[in-house]
């Protein structure tokens, strides 16, 4: 029980302990603001008030004047009075040990008195402004006019160098001395708010006007001076080319007086400082020159190209008329013997139509040439198409001329093959004879005879009054094959025969000794004798020998050398 009482007991203490420290706690932060507020009560803007009066302003500025004096009365008159009389309840609530009731006070009236110190802030620096505009707009308007005198001195003494767009200069300029009288008359009469904006103006169009210089000098200096420099020269060089009787695809004088029509247009867009309109139309200029100088330096470098090339292209065309006329001659005297190929013939056929056109086409250029109505860049482009042609003339007859040297050594190539197959055809027959044969099989002689036929149809076609160079070349090819193939049946024939007379004569043992051998022997002989079917022959008898003695063929085959 006395614990308890103890412990409330010290409970209590540590309360009225806690509500003193709160008191004090509560106590300081009042003074702090009593503080505070005193500061901002001693900070008191009526100086600046009465001397704002003093300067008798007007328009805006007196607005913004009042707007703020207004602002201040109330916070003074009923801000700080609230924040105080809080302040006041607060002291109160402290003493009477009210110190929970106290803090919350206290910490609204912190809250206001920052608001207020903030918003007083505001206000004076308001005032500051106002003070400092009037001196400020002084300052500003000085050196805007020093400005606007300067570019007005500039435009006025450098006119010739912005040509058309002076007009609308001198007219931005005065517009700009029109704002800058309106800002005198504003200042005069106190409105130093109003005055600024008009300053701002000035400020902005003087900027613009600046830019606008730096445009129009590059742009007029190229209508005023390079332009018409390039045209002037254009104009000369041309009048020039003429009296010497130079000829132009196009009319000159047009286009010169197009150019001349878009630099007056671009004279009227700068004169309405239309920047945008004025840089594309020069563009275009520029590149209206360009071929314009392109046009005569064309045809300056075309007529001394023309002059240097014409005799080198005449002798080329009278070399290629020469080499023609001489591959002529030897195709006449070959085709008395050939028939040449008609791609050949067609070929050289079309040269020489091409070398007529050729020819007329240079005599026209040049007969043009003399009477000086020619246009010489089309006569350069003649001369190289011309040597185009001659050159492909060239390699054209060089090529029938190799196929022509091509067909004369296919002919002694062919001369000499036939020689050799008649011989190689020779020596097949000479083979068959010597096996000593009763007949032949009926497809090997038909095959035989078809190669000697190839063969003496060969000899014709050489020996014929024109030679056909292209079928015999074609028919040498086929023949060498039939012969190849020729050469292995007559291989394969005498190793059957010879095959056969080995088999047939090794069977005999075997004759009396089995009837059914006996009937297959019989059999093999007669297609050896009378049919003269060496194949079946072989096969017959090789069948019945490996009924009777299994590996005697393969034995009696080891002993063949055909």
């Amino acid at each position: 029980m006395f614990a308890i009482i103890i412990g409330i007991i010290v409970i209590v203490l540590i309360f009225l302990w806690y509500m003193w420290f709160l008191q004090r706690k509560n106590a300081s932060t009042l003074n702090k603001l009593k503080d505070q507020t005193d500061r901002l009560k001693k900070a008191t803007l009526d100086e600046k008030i009465k001397k704002l009066e003093e300067m008798k302003l007007a328009g805006a500025s007196k607005d913004r004047f009042n707007q703020l004096k207004d602002s201040y009365r109330e916070q003074v008159d009923q801000v700080l009075t609230n924040i105080l009389k809080q302040m006041r309840a607060a002291e109160y609530k402290n003493t009477e040990f009210k110190v929970f009731g106290s803090a919350n006070e206290l910490k609204r009236v912190n809250v206001e008195v920052t608001a207020f110190e903030q918003k007083i802030s505001e206000i004076s620096k308001g005032f500051e402004d106002l003070l400092a505009s009037n001196e400020l707009n002084a300052t500003h308007s000085e050196e805007l006019q020093k400005q606007y005198q300067s570019l007005r001195k500039q435009v006025l003494t450098q006119s010739f160098s912005y040509g058309p767009a002076t007009d609308k200069l001198e007219d931005e300029l005065s517009e700009i001395a029109n704002l800058l009288d309106q800002e005198k008359q504003l200042t005069d009469k106190g409105d130093h708010i109003e005055a600024s904006q008009y300053l701002d103006d000035v400020k902005l169009k003087l900027g613009l006007i600046t830019d606008q210089l730096k445009v129009i000098e590059p742009l007029y200096h190229d209508l005023n001076e390079v332009f018409p420099g390039q045209v002037d020269e254009i104009k000369f060089v041309y009048q020039k080319l003429v009296k010497q009787y130079f000829q132009f695809k196009d009319d000159i004088i047009q286009q010169i007086s197009e150019v001349q029509d878009e630099i007056e247009e671009s004279n009227k867009k700068l004169g309405d400082l239309n920047f945008d309109a004025v840089n594309t139309n020069n563009e275009d200029i520029k590149q209206r020159i360009d071929d314009l100088y392109e046009t005569l330096t064309l045809e300056i470098d075309g007529k001394k190209d023309v002059l240097k090339e014409q005799k080198p292209v005449l002798d080329y065309l009278n070399h290629a008329v020469f080499q023609h006329n001489r591959l002529d001659k030897r195709i006449q005297k070959l085709e008395e013997e050939y028939i040449l190929a008609d791609k050949t013939v067609k070929t050289f056929d079309d040269n020489f139509a091409t070398l007529n056109e050729i020819r007329q086409e240079y005599d026209a250029d040049v007969q043009g040439i003399a009477d000086k109505k020619v246009i010489f860049s089309e006569v350069r482009d003649d001369f190289k198409e011309i040597v185009k042609h001659l050159d492909d003339i060239e390699a054209s007859e060089k090529s029938i001329n190799d196929d022509l040297n091509q067909m004369l050594s296919s002919e002694r190539i062919a001369r000499n093959s036939v020689d050799e197959y008649a011989k190689r055809l020779e020596i097949q027959k000479k083979m068959i004879e010597q096996l000593r044969l009763n007949g032949l099989p009926d497809d090997y002689l038909d095959y035989f005879y078809m190669v000697y036929d190839e063969i003496n149809k060969l000899y014709d076609e050489l020996d014929a009054k024109q030679i056909n160079m292209e079928d015999i070349s074609k028919q040498v090819i086929v023949t060498q094959e039939d012969l190849s193939n020729l050469v292995e049946k007559t291989k394969k024939l005498k190793y059957n025969v010879l095959l056969s007379e080995k088999l047939l004569q090794y069977a005999n043992r075997y004759a009396s000794k089995n009837p059914e051998f006996s009937d297959q022997l019989i059999r093999a002989r007669a297609l050896f004798d009378t049919d003269y079917n060496y194949d079946e022959a072989v096969e017959v008898i090789s069948k019945a020998l490996e009924s009777v003695e299994s590996g005697s063929v393969e034995r009696i085959k080891e002993t063949i050398n055909a």
